[in-house]
């Protein structure tokens, strides 16, 4: 039984219950006329209770308490003539007028039977107002919840399985005053969806239409680069000293273009393996040119790649701001791993920390803004996140925060 049919089920044990208390209390009613009438009736008895002490406690008609009424009542329903011999079939009362001395003793049997119908009657008819109200709260229930409800998630499945086709919104929804909030949110959905759609497949043409130019150019520069390469051999004094700047420049123009490469392509999927990262820091070291102490495990397993293009990415952005020295700190964080990258820079301006991981956002002279981007691209494809940890006058840190699984630990060794 789902908890659903569970709720149903106690619900309506709950409303049986209900309705048999309503039922118990209005026969209440009839049965004090009931046994005042009989009670003056020639079938009864009155007796002194002195001197023929009843077994039960009578039930006194000047003030009847409603638990008393209510015992007299449902021993009157379910009791039969010879159940008790000491009643002899009859209920003990003390009339309105009399006093406790005087009990008079009523026939059982006269009445039960009228009190047994009303009963019924009253509870059959309870349960029957009760079932109809029932009934119509729930086709209420299916039509203004139920089925527009339905109707919605059936039209963010289709839109769940075909985001580019948009689905109408069904007419239900649209007029169920308590969907009609959801409905709009849905077609806003599917409107803002669609032309984001659009923009991304423009932006992907456009992509390739610039790697393409990208990679041409690339090349070129590079012959050029090697070309310039022999003027650092020239005879000539004045060209020997500008080769220098020439071939700066020309590297700079080849590395602003791999990156552009490296940005329009699809991030591709980790390959995780173990590795010593003192080894991995050391090459970055000697890549960007700037000393890094390096403090956490002998062993991590990660994609060693992508955990190289985020530190040589991170050490250059340290280098162009004037960093003179790095430190990659990796260690563990409750369930997560976490490499953090610090430098003793001049930091970086609060303002430009709201789009700093965004493309083409660089603030640096000559920068392209893609470093940072690529470095939490490569980050997210490994599961895990880059963020900026602090940035004062003492530095930058940044903090790449990684599944538990990259030292080496599993949820169950945890």
């Amino acid at each position: 039984m789902t908890p659903y049919h569970r709720m149903q089920a106690g619900l309506a044990l709950v409303a049986i219950s209900l309705v048999s208390l309503w039922a118990l209390f209005a026969t209440m009613h009839l049965q004090y006329h009931l046994v005042v009438a009989w009670a003056l009736s020639p079938a009864s008895t009155v007796i002194h209770a002195d001197e023929s002490p009843v077994a039960a406690s009578p039930l006194d008609l000047n003030a009847p308490a409603a638990s008393q009424q209510l015992a007299a009542l449902l021993y009157t329903l379910v009791s039969r003539d010879g159940d008790d011999p000491a009643q002899h079939g009859r209920l003990a009362v003390i009339l309105p007028g009399d006093d406790a001395v005087n009990i008079t003793m009523v026939p059982l049997a006269g009445m039960r039977a009228e009190l047994r119908t009303a009963f019924l009657v009253r509870l059959v008819g309870g349960l029957g107002v009760f079932g109809l109200l029932a009934l119509l709260f729930r086709r209420y229930q299916i039509r203004r919840v139920s089925a527009p409800l339905g109707a919605l998630v059936d039209s963010l499945n289709s839109f769940s399985v075909d985001p580019s086709v948009a689905t109408p919104i069904p007419a239900m929804v649209s007029r169920a005053p308590e969907f009609i909030e959801a409905a709009n949110a849905l077609e806003a959905l599917q409107r803002n969806t669609l032309l984001a759609l659009r923009q991304r497949e423009r932006l992907a043409d456009i992509g390739e239409a610039v790697a393409k130019i990208n990679h041409d150019i690339r090349n070129v520069l590079s012959s050029a680069t090697l070309v310039a390469d022999t003027l650092l051999a020239s005879k000539d004094e004045r060209v020997r000293r500008m080769a220098p700047h020439i071939v700066r420049s020309l590297e700079q123009s080849v590395d602003l273009c791999q990156s552009m490469l490296d940005y329009l392509a699809e991030t591709p999927s980790p390959e995780p393996v173990r590795f010593a990262p003192a080894e991995l820091v050391a090459e970055t070291s000697e890549s960007a040119s700037i000393p890094i102490r390096y403090s956490g495990p002998d062993e991590v397993r990660m994609d060693r790649t992508m955990l190289s293009r985020i530190l040589l990415n991170l050490a250059r952005n340290a280098v162009s701001a004037g960093a003179q020295a790095l430190s990659v700190d990796i260690w563990r964080a409750g369930k997560l791993a976490v490499i953090d990258i610090a430098d003793d820079g001049p930091g970086i301006p609060q303002k430009h920390w709201d789009d700093l991981f965004l493309a083409f956002r660089s603030k640096q002279r000559g920068g392209s803004g893609l470093g940072l981007a690529i470095a939490r691209d490569l980050a997210v494809a490994q599961g895990g996140n880059l963020k900026l940890a602090r940035s004062n006058d003492d530095g930058s840190e940044f903090r790449l925060q990684l599944p538990l699984q990259v030292l080496g630990i599993t949820d169950d060794e945890d």
